[in-house]
């Protein structure tokens, strides 16, 4: 017995001086470089969220009325909103972009509505919802985030290849937009940092204003919606208001008392009306969703 427990004291001893030799330094620093890099990569997620953000504002059927350059050579685009209100973002651009970003917007020619998209490697395609269906820009931006692991995430999922392996955020430089030009016919030419293009129209003397929000939810299908609408600006005593398209829901305009009616068919989930006002020379469209509550 008494040489067990000599045996022990000294396998004890051995374990604490080894405890107490160990140099974990190695390891704290992985430790920390790691926690750094998840730090600068939220960041960079951040960043990106911002100007998400302004991809929002400026394909969501908002009115441009100008374009001007700063100092710093930014980007100041000043609009009006479905309300009338004048507001301004500024947009930082990129000639050279080295990571594509994992976000754009692109025009549905079947519905000429913005939705969302994301590009992975040299491919882009809709961004989806749970359903599985695209993800309309009116009212919505999604949110890009950098997990734990460093992988990129979308509104908190991990983004995954056309092989559904997460894709990794890097450190290196990203931009959603990439150059921003104004054509010879007046037109804003925005393209993004992978490459697509849109087109926008910049002008003042014509607006249309929809007392509603982008996105409506319906409590009651059974009751017709009514919205009120405002034409405003030096063209707007010639523009002509009409509806250019109703998707899953039935929609009249009223002239005389400026009111839009929808109205939703049994079993409706979810509809779009877009509303246009439009002269000689220039066209507002207004996209309109309805969601069933």
């Amino acid at each position: 017995m008494k040489r067990i427990y000599i045996f022990c004291s000294l396998l004890l001893t051995l374990l604490f001086s080894s405890c107490k030799d160990y140099d974990d330094s190695a390891i704290q620093d992985k430790l920390n470089d790691f926690k750094e890099r998840i730090a600068a990569l939220q960041e960079k997620a951040d960043k990106l969220n911002e100007e998400v953000s302004k991809l929002s504002y400026l394909t969501g059927g908002n009115v441009i009325t100008s374009v001007t350059q700063n100092s710093d050579g930014q980007y100041i685009i000043t609009y009006k909103d479905s309300n009338n209100e004048e507001k301004a973002v500024v947009v930082a651009t990129r000639e050279d972009v080295i990571e594509i970003p994992v976000l754009g917007v692109r025009l549905d020619d079947k519905d000429q509505l913005y939705y969302w998209t994301t590009t992975i490697g040299s491919e882009t395609d809709w961004l989806k919802d749970n359903a599985g269906k695209k993800v309309p820009v009116c009212g919505y931006t999604p949110e890009m985030g950098v997990n734990a692991d460093g992988y990129w995430t979308v509104d908190g999922e991990i983004l995954k290849d056309n092989q559904g392996n997460p894709i990794t955020a890097t450190t290196d430089e990203t931009s959603i937009f990439k150059n921003i030009t104004k054509t010879k016919d007046g037109y804003l030419e925005i393209t993004l940092g992978n490459g697509e293009k849109f087109t926008l129209e910049v002008f003042n003397s014509l607006n249309l204003k929809l007392k509603s929000d982008a996105v409506t939810s319906v409590s009651d299908p059974s009751q017709p919606l009514k919205i009120e609408y405002e034409v405003t600006g030096a063209s707007a005593e010639n523009a002509i208001v009409a509806i250019a398209q109703a998707v899953n829901v039935k929609a009249t305009l009223d002239k005389e008392t400026r009111t839009l009616t929808v109205t939703f068919e049994n079993g409706f989930d979810e509809g779009h009306v877009i509303v246009t006002a439009y002269d000689l020379h220039h066209l507002v469209i207004r996209p309109l969703l309805f969601k069933k509550n």
